[in-house]
């Protein structure tokens, strides 16, 4: 079936982490040149905590499960 009719979610998810991640970027930029060092902090803590791949993520996605 077509994936414009029948998307799969995951990808869907995966579109949608990068968007977020690309806005915090150029937020974080933005907040830099207008001198906002707390706003940076506060945009650079979102930014990981979005970014951060727990021990237990790395291990099921690198281990087989049945």
């Amino acid at each position: 079936m077509n994936k414009f009719f029948d998307p799969d979610p995951l990808e869907f998810e995966k579109m949608e982490k990068e968007r977020v991640i690309k806005e915090l970027e150029k937020a974080i930029k933005k907040a830099e040149v207008e001198g906002k060092r707390e706003d940076v902090e506060k945009l650079k803590k979102e930014l990981k905590a979005l970014t951060h791949e727990s021990l237990w993520d790395k291990f099921k996605k690198n281990s087989v499960m049945y």
